[in-house]
């Protein structure tokens, strides 16, 4: 069967199609509705910043994806009630405050400082650590009972260099973590350029490696109030004729000023690594009985008992008492209503000092 040619395509007559003008017409009127269709179809625009929020948002609109996690809250710390950068185990350090070993490195970072008299008329710190872990910490010296209790009361490693005749006894008496640089000497080392024996330093992090597992965090004590809006200019503490520490209001806190002499001239307290200068927010006074018990000059200092305090807290001052009941107790504050202290937020210095010692507000400049 032939199959029939196909037919050849010929041009329609101009007839059969709109004229030019009309078909112009008619796509200015589709460009038109498209253009005014777009908008709402098209992707939401923004809303400009300062607008008023629509008053029926679409369901949902503003809030994160379901599976979205929320960012974690920093964990506050117990002691100072600010984030805690690098916590583990507490740590405590006897730290050399003869004049010979300042400035001294990482006191800084310690949530908590306590100042206590030694024999020749000098004092010494016992540092704590638990939110942050400073890598050097010094100059470390050798350390007495009273110390060691402190470290005993806060479940802490205790890092030190040697000690007097009964400190062995008494560490082992009350179950103290004991960081003694004349056993553990890789955990130390000597800054030549200082000289002996006022050169020693360690880290948090070396002393962290003591206990065979991490220590239990500090238990909080104290609830954190906010600064007062009027506070006082600054305290003054005298420990002798030869020895006084200021305290003096600053931007964030009270900068320690450090007097040797009975008219020495206030020396700002350093960092010695970094030239920051010390910020407290809570300095508290802690009044104890004290006696010489050799002819070196040791002291025996009540630590367990009861006794009165002073605190300038956030800007605050008030008077109160303190009472540690027993060697596994904690040494707690009260304000003269018999009600525990509160903390601002920051570090604290916790200075014991004999009945007779002078304490003082100071006045604003």
């Amino acid at each position: 069967m032939k199959v029939p040619p196909l037919k050849k395509w010929a041009p329609r007559a101009q007839s059969q199609f709109l004229s030019k003008p009309a078909v112009l017409a008619m796509l200015i009127l589709m460009i038109a509705a498209l253009m005014a269709v777009l908008p709402a179809c098209g992707r939401r625009t923004e809303t400009p910043a300062g607008s008023p929020v629509s008053q029926n948002p679409e369901p949902g609109a503003g809030e994160p994806p379901a599976d979205m996690p929320e960012e974690p809250q920093a964990e506050l710390s117990p002691l100072t009630g600010l984030p805690m950068v690098s916590p583990g185990s507490p740590v405590t350090v006897a730290i050399d405050n003869n004049p010979s070993a300042r400035p001294q490195t990482g006191l800084n970072e310690a949530d908590i400082v306590y100042e206590i008299p030694a024999e020749g008329g000098i004092t010494r710190f016992l540092a704590l650590f638990h939110s942050r872990s400073p890598e050097v910490v010094g100059p470390v010296r050798s350390s007495r009972p009273y110390l060691a209790l402190l470290a005993r009361e806060w479940g802490a490693v205790f890092g030190h260099c040697g000690g007097d005749p009964e400190l062995d006894r008494y560490i082992n008496e009350w179950k103290v973590v004991d960081a003694n640089e004349f056993r553990l000497g890789h955990l130390f080392w000597r800054d030549k350029t200082r000289s002996m024996p006022h050169n020693l330093y360690t880290s948090v992090e070396n002393l962290r490696k003591v206990p065979s597992e991490e220590l239990p965090a500090p238990s909080q004590r104290y609830e954190f109030k906010e600064w007062s809006k009027e506070p006082e200019a600054g305290i003054s503490i005298r420990f002798g004729k030869s020895y006084a520490v200021e305290y003096r209001l600053a931007e964030g806190g009270y900068n320690r000023y450090v007097l040797e002499g009975s008219r020495g001239e206030p020396v700002l307290h350093v960092d010695r690594d970094t030239g920051e200068p010390v910020l407290a927010s809570n300095i508290i006074v802690q009044y104890a009985q004290m006696r010489v018990i050799d002819s070196e000059g040791r002291l025996d200092i009540q630590m367990v008992g009861s006794g009165k305090a002073a605190y300038l807290l956030g800007g605050t001052y008030q008077e109160g008492t303190w009472e540690k009941k027993g060697v596994s107790e904690p040494t707690m504050f009260y304000n003269a209503q018999g009600e525990r202290i509160s903390l601002a937020p920051g570090q604290t210095w916790i200075h014991i000092v004999s009945p007779d010692a002078g304490v003082s507000l100071l006045k604003p400049n």
